[in-house]
């Protein structure tokens, strides 16, 4: 079975949802290609409970981003799925619950013409014609389809397509890779034990458990945060991946997994305040922040981050700092030179090799320190927006020549939220 899209976006997280709504809401015909049972990528399946970089530094939440991201920011909020925004350090984070926000996307991406959600679906192979992707192949259940598209988002993560199409991409070494996190939801956690000192305490009990064995030294950096339920609490480890750690190794992830789960159960077994609270969720994968990278058509910097670089080109913006995680210790942060944000290309999100291959997400074209602030989950609604709209365009037949001018026109009459 061979099915034909204008528009096919490999990944069903921030990033794949964004650029699937934008192009369908352009009039593309689009297939939204998803491994696991749920959208949302992070913000779903790895149980990550925070949006980042929705919103401009600085002391109130402005959000950065017309468009998609400031869409779903308030329209979370209205429904219900997250609370107001959070202010941490220099920065605001919107707190969301995983749960909710995997039957928002359900509800939100359904009610989209044009747009075909394929969850338990993994892509192959492909076939290429010299400079161009004309189809992939799709794996469900040992069921095998072909689908052919005219424009193609990877937002796998992974970069999965550039390995596929034997193009260019980027790794650090392991031990320069972020390491993962695993975040898991606890219940029936006694509200006091997060409130006034109560964080201070429970940071006392960890360490002194780690200084006498009891637990690993990743625990030290354990963070807890209530969720909006009464009872319900995410707790989130850093894990060091050992030194031959490779997240695209099944190895290496299976390691990763099962360490993860022994950890957060070390943790409930040694903490007095949690000794009636039990795991009611693990994640369906550990949240891995760092792979494969794209070698697109301009390679976004650190520079580019510290000094607010902006571009004729720039489709998104980056607004969260650089968040460094290459050990278990918590995170290290590098904020801009200035409170304001960098700009991110398109030629950022474009494949070298491939003319009609658009990368979004934590996989697009980029530095290791660079790719350690677009990552998170609302600059990739930011770039997976202007992928979406960029590969809506060049199927509908625009040239190269006036791709760029015509997506920044596109995103600058986006309503604000």
């Amino acid at each position: 079975m061979n099915e034909q899209y204008d528009v096919a976006v490999i990944g069903g997280g921030s990033a794949g949802i964004a650029a699937a709504l934008a192009a369908a809401r352009r009039g593309a015909r689009v297939a939204l290609i998803e491994r696991h049972g749920y959208l949302g990528g992070a913000g779903t399946a790895s149980l990550v409970h925070t949006f980042c970089g929705l919103y401009l530094p600085g002391n109130e939440p402005l959000l950065a981003h017309l468009g998609l991201p400031s869409e779903v920011a308030r329209r979370l909020i209205t429904d219900r799925i997250a609370q107001e925004p959070v202010r941490l350090g220099r920065v605001h984070v919107l707190p969301h619950h995983p749960m909710l926000l995997a039957a928002w996307y359900d509800r939100i991406c359904s009610g989209t013409p044009g747009l075909e959600v394929k969850l338990h679906t993994e892509v192959i192979t492909v076939s290429l014609n010299s400079t161009r992707l004309d189809q992939i192949e799709t794996l469900c259940r040992g069921t095998c389809s072909q689908i052919s598209a005219r424009t193609f988002v990877d937002a796998s993560g992974d970069a999965v397509l550039a390995e596929y199409c034997r193009q260019p991409w980027d790794m650090v070494p392991s031990c320069e890779l972020q390491r993962p996190a695993f975040i898991a939801a606890l219940q029936n956690v006694d509200a006091g034990v997060l409130q006034n000192e109560g964080p201070i305490a429970l940071a006392g009990q960890i360490a002194q458990a780690v200084s006498i064995g009891n637990l690993p030294q990743e625990c030290l950096g354990a963070h807890f945060r209530a969720s909006q339920h009464s009872g319900e609490v995410f707790v989130t480890v850093d894990l060091p991946g050992g030194n031959d750690y490779d997240p695209l190794s099944s190895r290496s992830l299976s390691a990763i997994e099962i360490v993860g789960r022994k950890t957060i159960m070390a943790l409930l077994s040694h903490l007095p305040d949690f000794s009636n609270a039990f795991v009611s969720a693990w994640p369906a994968r550990a949240g891995i922040r760092e792979s494969r990278r794209w070698r697109g058509r301009y390679e976004l910097s650190e520079e580019d981050i510290l000094t607010n670089a902006t571009f004729d080109d720039g489709v998104a913006a980056a607004t969260w700092p650089i968040e460094l995680r290459e050990t278990t210790k918590g995170p290290r942060l590098l904020h801009p030179h200035e409170p304001k944000a960098a700009d991110i290309p398109l030629r950022s999100l474009r494949a070298a090799g491939i003319e009609n291959v658009f990368m979004a997400g934590r996989c697009i074209s980029a530095t290791h320190r660079a790719q350690a602030s677009i990552r998170v989950m609302g600059t990739s609604l930011a770039t997976g927006q202007a992928a979406g709209i960029a590969s809506a365009l060049l199927s509908g037949g625009t040239t190269d020549e006036i791709l760029p001018s015509l997506v920044r026109k596109t995103l600058r009459e986006l309503p604000t939220a």
